[in-house]
Parts: structure tokens; C-alpha cells; sequence
């Protein structure tokens, strides 16, 4: 109990810093006379010019400077974008070839919503034994009939590769038109579909290779592709839908009764790293891509996301995620 009150206090004590960083630096400005506050709207002033969310370019506002995020985030990958306006407002070695993990699913979900709607009925196969055998699951057996939001639920909420592979098996014999279609040409087939989605939002380092983000070598991509897919995923109601709910009890349609819990502690209630106006979206760790996350949140109409990949502990991408999007609605 020591330990665990010990922890939970230097959890508050680590947030309170990026808090009281921020607030020093902030002010510290006004009294120099220099505007230091992220600008998220209003003209450019003709600052450098960085790449916005959707891939073209624009010029930023000024932000707080580059060396005091820098020095304030563990993670090595990293990049800040006001998707309400698109602008990029900080990024670390955002164009660096690194792994996504679980991330991946964010394209895996995109990708399936292209092809079912939302109560569309699917059934597990033998496809959920294809996973790594240390990958998380939501424990779907094969037989399990659910629709595909419930699918979508098992796969971002625990974050169930037994899921991934589900979705993208079945989804591969809808695009093929063939029931009968082998699971691992199915499963062929869905990367392509994933890899090609990649290549039209503009992704440019990406590249996936299976559906739920076990290592791989030829599986990869960049902190600024995965804003790219992180964004695009937003858009899409149901998939927004599913990454924001911190908890799901439902009953599938071939009458299991479950309960899956969001793996993203900014998302879920009364944690020490509960975010106000968290929204999503997706957790991913390998002993390969670190700890990694996609975050994103909303306040007073404007939405934001954080992409910190490779931090070496769990706690460092919480604060990491926190932290940034403190500063993008400052």
C-alpha cells in the first residue's frame, strides 16, 4: 500500500511540473515582453513553415520554445497538431522511421468501417489463433458472432489482437467478395487495403504488414504519418465513438455478455492521469516501438492531438500526452 501511495503521489507530482514548467515559462514571457503562448488561430506570423495535419504546408503562429518541450518530454518521437485548424504546433524527430505497436489498429478500424457499417454481423474464425502468443486479447472465440462496432470495441478498448486478425479476415473475404477466401489471403488483402489508405492520407514512411502491430521489422511509420491516421480516424463517427468510451459492457449477438476496458488512462475516470476532455484514442507498446500513444482531447471547440512514440516507461507517455496538450489549449 506504501508503494502504491508512494507512486500515485510522484504520478501528481510529475503532472504538477509540466503544469508549473508551463506556467513559468508563460509568464516569464509576458514579463520579457515576449509573446511566447501557443497561437492556435488567428494570422500567421510569419514563422517557420511546418507541415499541417493533412500533409500540405502552411505557416505556424509562434509557440513556446522548441527547447523547453524538448527538454520536457521523454518520448524521442514526437508531434502536436490542432487538427480544428490544422496546424502543427510542435514536433521531435516527427519524421523518423520508428514502430506503432497497437497504434496500427487505428488503420485496421479505418479500413474495416470502409467496408461493414456499424451492425453489420461478423463471425470469429480460426484467423484469432494467428496471433503472437504474449499479444493482449479480448478473448473472442472462434464462433462468436458480434457486430462490427462490438468488434471495433474488443479491438481499441483492450486493445484485442484476437480482434485485429477477426476484422481483418473478415473483412478481407468482403472486399474479395469470397466467404471462402484463405485467412492468411484475406489477411494479404487487408494490408494492401491498409497500406494503400496510408499512401492516400499522404502517409509517406508508412508501412504495415499485419493488422494489430506486433513487431516486424517491414512494419513502421513516422510520428507525423500517424497524426495523419490518428486525424482522419476522428472523422470517423463510430470509430470516435469507440475511442472515447473509458468502459463497454455489451452483450454479442451470440449472447456473451463482456466488459472491455480502455487501455488509455487519459480516457478512463478517476485515475491519476485522467485527462478533462480526453477523446481517444490508441495505447501501443513492443519491447521494439516503447511506449507509445495517440492522444487526443477537446476544450471550448477545439481539438487536439499528441503523438509520443518510444518512451521508455508507461508513465512517460501519460505525462508526455498530458503535458503537450496542456500547452496546445493554453
Amino acid at each position: 500500500m506504501g508503494m502504491h501511495l508512494r507512486r500515485r503521489r510522484r504520478m501528481r507530482m510529475n503532472k504538477k511540473k509540466w503544469i508549473f514548467a508551463v506556467g513559468a515559462v508563460v509568464l516569464a514571457a509576458v514579463l520579457a515582453v515576449v509573446v511566447v503562448a501557443v497561437t492556435l488561430s488567428g494570422s500567421p506570423s510569419g514563422g517557420a513553415t511546418e507541415s499541417d495535419v493533412s500533409g500540405t504546408t502552411q505557416t505556424t503562429g509562434k509557440t513556446l520554445p522548441k527547447s523547453f518541450i524538448d527538454r520536457n518530454t521523454s518520448s524521442p518521437y514526437v508531434i502536436l497538431g490542432n487538427v480544428t485548424d490544422g496546424r502543427i504546433l510542435y514536433s521531435k524527430n516527427a519524421d523518423a522511421k520508428c514502430y506503432p505497436a497497437s497504434m496500427t489498429k487505428l488503420m485496421t478500424a479505418i479500413v474495416a468501417t470502409e467496408y461493414a457499417a456499424a451492425d453489420d454481423a461478423l463471425t470469429v474464425g480460426d484467423e484469432v489463433y494467428m496471433i503472437d502468443p504474449q499479444s493482449s486479447r479480448a478473448y473472442l472465440a472462434v464462433g462468436t458472432r458480434l457486430t462490427l462496432e462490438q468488434l471495433l470495441q474488443a479491438m481499441l478498448l483492450p486493445s484485442g489482437n484476437d480482434a485485429a486478425y477477426a476484422l481483418a479476415v473478415q473483412i478481407g473475404r468482403k472486399i474479395d467478395g469470397n466467404d471462402a477466401l484463405d485467412k492468411h489471403a484475406a489477411l494479404r488483402l487487408f494490408c494492401d487495403k491498409m497500406n494503400e489508405k496510408a499512401q492516400a492520407l499522404g502517409c509517406t514512411n508508412t508501412h504495415f504488414v499485419n493488422p494489430d502491430g506486433i513487431h516486424d521489422d517491414g512494419h513502421y511509420t513516422t510520428a507525423a504519418d500517424m497524426l495523419k491516421i490518428a486525424a482522419h480516424a476522428l472523422e470517423n463517427d463510430l470509430i470516435a465513438t469507440v475511442v472515447a468510451t473509458p468502459t463497454v459492457h455489451t452483450t454479442l449477438l451470440s449472447g456473451q455478455s463482456v466488459t472491455w476496458k480502455n487501455s488509455n488512462r487519459l480516457v478512463q475516470e478517476n485515475n491519476a492521469y485522467s485527462y478533462a476532455g480526453a477523446t481517444g484514442l490508441k495505447t501501443g507498446s513492443t519491447d521494439e516501438a516503447g511506449y507509445c500513444l495517440a492522444a487526443s482531447a477537446t476544450r471550448e471547440g477545439k481539438t487536439c492531438i499528441a503523438i509520443v512514440m518510444g518512451s521508455k516507461t508507461e508513465s512517460g507517455r501519460w505525462e508526455d500526452a498530458s503535458g503537450l496538450l496542456d500547452i496546445s489549449f493554453q
